[in-house]
């Protein structure tokens, strides 16, 4: 029964959602910014860079000897060196949840996967997408339809004043 009235609490407002995503955005913004200009900070300690959008990237790579291992004990490998990093990025930064990671393989010149990958953090948006933006401005422009199509602008605008 409680969860039936949800929908009317603010916090669960999908405009809410999306501003706090926003919010969360800005904050890993200035996070960011702020540990990439402390020269001690484990952010430059990793040699971690950063995109236009904040997606932050390095490039690890494996030691000779480990060529011969199979490619999921390579990921394996890579994803056990990411520890201490996700360990930084969740728990010390505070962005638990909020970001994805991405693992891609570098190739040679002749396609063979080499020994280096190429890691990518990414932030996550929980309600903002293009989903979310179409059908908020595809319901907004029927309601402006109607709105000025039956001519119920003064109307409207007597509601506001």
């Amino acid at each position: 029964m409680n969860n039936m009235f949800n929908w009317m609490k603010p916090k669960n407002w999908g405009l809410v959602k999306v501003y706090r995503d926003f919010e969360n955005f800005a904050d890993w913004r200035k996070v960011i910014n702020t540990e990439q200009a402390n020269p001690g900070s484990k952010y430059n300690k990793w040699k971690l860079e950063h995109s236009l959008l904040y997606d932050v990237f390095l490039t690890i790579t494996l030691d000779e000897g480990d060529n011969q291992l199979p490619e999921i004990a390579k990921r394996t490998k890579v994803l056990e060196t990411l520890n201490p990093l996700n360990r930084y990025l969740d728990e010390e930064l505070g962005f638990a949840g909020s970001l994805s990671i991405e693992l891609n393989q570098y190739e040679d010149a002749e396609k063979n996967l080499t020994l280096s990958y190429f890691i990518v953090y990414r932030f996550i948006f929980e309600k903002f997408s293009l989903k979310w933006l179409t059908k908020v401005l595809f319901f907004s422009a029927i309601i402006l339809f109607f709105i000025l199509h039956f001519q119920l602008y003064p109307l409207v605008i007597s509601k506001f004043k």
